[in-house]
C-alpha cells in the first residue's frame, strides 16, 4: 500500500513536468559533464579564422566562437597534463585562410571535440570545465532547455 502511494506520487510528478526536464534536473545535481559539440560555421576575418561551435552542456546550448590557436593551446595543455593523444588538425605555415584548409581544419576540430566529449576523464576534468566556462563567457547564449518548463506554440 505504501509503495502504491509513492508510485502514484511519482507518476503525478511525471505528468506535471516533461520527462526531459526532470532528467536534466537530476543530471545537474551530479558533477558529471554531459557535453556535445557541433561545428556550425567558420568566420573569416582579415588575418585569422574563427570557428563557431554549438555547445550543449546538459541542455544549455550556446555558441563558442574560438580561434584555432586557442584550441591548439588547450589541446597542448590536455596532452601535457593527461599524457593522452587526441586527434587534432595540424598547423599550417601558409594558406591558413584557404577554403580547403579551413574545411579540413573544421572537420579536424569537430573530430577533436567529439573525442574530448566522449572521454569521461577529460570532459570532467577541472581544466576542461575552466576552459568551457571561460569560452562561455565570450560565447553567445542560445537557449537554456533546463529553464524552460513549457513551450507555447502560437497558431
Amino acid at each position: 500500500m505504501i509503495s502504491d502511494i509513492s508510485l502514484n506520487q511519482e507518476q503525478n510528478l511525471n505528468i506535471n513536468s516533461p520527462p526531459i526536464l526532470s532528467f536534466l534536473k537530476k543530471q545537474r545535481k551530479r558533477s558529471i559533464q554531459y557535453v556535445t559539440f557541433k561545428m556550425q560555421t567558420v568566420k573569416i576575418h582579415k588575418t585569422f579564422a574563427e570557428y563557431q561551435v554549438q555547445v550543449n552542456e546538459q541542455g544549455k546550448i550556446w555558441i563558442m566562437e574560438i580561434r584555432y590557436s586557442t584550441l591548439w593551446q588547450f589541446y597542448q595543455k590536455l596532452k601535457k597534463l593527461f599524457g593522452i593523444k587526441l586527434t587534432f588538425p595540424s598547423k599550417h605555415l601558409f594558406g591558413n585562410l584557404s577554403p580547403d584548409t579551413l574545411k579540413k581544419r573544421a572537420i579536424g576540430i569537430q573530430q577533436f571535440l567529439q573525442e574530448l566529449s566522449s572521454n569521461y576523464k577529460l570532459i570532467n576534468s577541472d581544466e576542461c570545465s575552466q576552459f568551457l566556462t571561460k569560452q562561455k563567457h565570450y560565447g553567445t547564449q542560445v537557449i537554456d532547455l533546463t529553464e524552460i518548463e513549457e513551450f507555447v506554440l502560437d497558431a
